[in-house]
């Protein structure tokens, strides 16, 4: 939408949408200022349009700085070795390679969406299905009030030994109680990766948070990273063994400090 000017009229639509992008000049900006102060529902919608953005902004950014995937560098380089100069006729080969740019760059953005949105994709490694994976055994097991878990804590010992073989490295849940979290049990699962495990934490206010561990064959390593999947929110990351995803309905800023206990908790 392109920069509205300041002449006086009255508020429309398109202007809350540029107010919104950012694309009203500074007398208009204040007009609609104004105008949001009176009209209580024009802001609330306001402002859903500017979570929205910042939501979108927040799945998408990360995806421009990652590199172009193998298999994509590998079908343009393919393209341009077919392409030979008897061709150049007209400008074809300009036109061809136009197209096929637009192509690459569609895919590139596929990629993204499949690895952010969750959906088939793209991008298949541990790292990738790992938040993914959490998210879901948290919509499932979480919202459970009498089978969260297979094992409770009171048989922590038990549940240790026996998601330890599975896993066939230590596993034990972490102490979270200084945070004001009380494990509940633990359960085991499948992955797209093999084994994998999770124990639940409630707080006094009967809130539930999730730490989900499955096998990290390759001993890679990570930084924390973070994904909102329409509330459900990861922060996870890949270290020795196992790769970790701490999973709850909790801000960003909330699940930070229970992350950092996690890692210090969990390195055997």
């Amino acid at each position: 939408m392109s920069t509205l000017g300041a002449a006086d009229g009255p508020v429309r639509e398109d202007d809350l949408h540029a107010y919104v992008d950012g694309h009203l000049d500074p007398a208009r900006r204040r007009m609609v200022e104004a105008y949001l102060q009176a009209d209580s529902e024009a802001a609330a919608r306001t402002a859903d349009w500017a979570e929205q953005n910042r939501r979108l902004s927040a799945l998408f950014d990360p995806v421009l700085d990652e590199p172009i995937p193998p298999r994509l560098t590998a079908a343009i380089a393919r393209g341009r070795q077919r392409a030979t100069p008897a061709w150049s006729v007209g400008g074809w080969v300009m036109r061809a390679a136009a197209s096929f740019a637009i192509l690459a760059i569609g895919a590139a953005l596929g990629f993204g969406a499949a690895r952010y949105l969750g959906g088939d994709g793209a991008d298949d490694t541990l790292q990738a299905t790992l938040p993914l994976e959490a998210q879901t055994a948290f919509k499932v097991y979480v919202a459970e009030k009498r089978h969260a878990v297979e094992v409770p804590a009171a048989d922590v010992d038990h549940l240790t030994q026996w998601l330890s073989n599975k896993m066939k490295t230590k596993v034990r849940p972490p102490d979270l109680a200084a945070l004001g979290w009380t494990l509940l049990g633990g359960r085991l699962l499948p992955s797209s990766d093999g084994p994998a495990c999770l124990f639940i934490y409630e707080d006094k206010a009967g809130r539930r948070v999730m730490v989900y561990l499955v096998s990290n064959a390759n001993n890679e390593g990570t930084t924390v990273q973070f994904r909102d999947q329409n509330g459900v929110r990861s922060l996870y990351w890949l270290e020795g063994p196992l790769g970790y995803a701490l999973t709850g309905n909790l801000e960003r800023g909330d699940l930070m400090p229970i992350a950092s206990v996690v890692k210090e908790k969990m390195r055997f």
